[in-house]
């Protein structure tokens, strides 16, 4: 099988991704409330709302916008589509709204690790497709690493389980930006199973 090269523009993708791991690391690690860790938020998230709402509806804002930023953007978010970082924030926000602290954290370095090892798997190793853009060598590393992270905070059993329907969701064609997809998928899982009686 031959291997090939992450294309610069998805490794500059995937490499802010993962650095917005630092995300729910510094909500566990600096003991944020949950309205604290809101707030930082909500403030970090304006912006990037109302510079997509300002380039998308005026072209010549655009082109500049593109002069800086094109190479960690996908081709479909230049003109048409608010781009990646915008939803990964919202997803961070309603997160952090909606689950408990620790299935947050978990939910949301789930997203962040996975989905940047899924990426880097399918596109260097390629192989069998499931989906449109989906590989098995890219689910299978989505997986593993929704696992590897999950475990230090959940037993192995919630741990797996919550890594795999996390897997499937980022494969699934849903209407929904999987950055928002993913960590509600994560999330509700590990919510349910921790309140399940073992």
């Amino acid at each position: 099988m031959q291997r090939v090269t992450l294309p610069f523009r998805e490794s500059a993708r995937k490499l802010i991704h993962l650095v917005g791991a630092l995300i729910p690391l510094l909500y566990w690690s600096l003991d944020l409330t949950r309205v604290e860790a809101l707030l930082i938020l909500g403030s970090l998230t304006l912006p990037f709302v109302a510079t997509e709402a300002v380039r998308l509806r005026w072209p010549a804002v655009n082109r500049w916008f593109l002069r800086w930023f094109r190479g960690a953007m996908r081709p479909e978010e230049e003109e048409q589509k608010p781009t990646g970082a915008l939803y990964y924030f919202l997803a961070c926000w309603v997160t952090i709204l909606i689950f408990e602290r620790t299935v947050a954290v978990v939910a949301l370095l789930v997203l962040a690790c996975g989905d940047t090892a899924a990426s880097v798997a399918g596109q260097t190793l390629g192989g069998y497709r499931i989906t449109q853009g989906k590989t098995l060598a890219g689910t299978v590393a989505f997986t593993v690493a929704a696992f590897v992270v999950t475990l230090p905070f959940f037993p192995p059993a919630p741990a797996l389980a919550g890594a795999v329907i996390a897997a499937v969701t980022e494969c699934l064609p849903l209407p929904l930006n999987d950055n928002i997809t993913i960590p509600l998928a994560a999330g509700t899982t590990l919510t349910l199973l921790r309140a399940a009686p073992l």
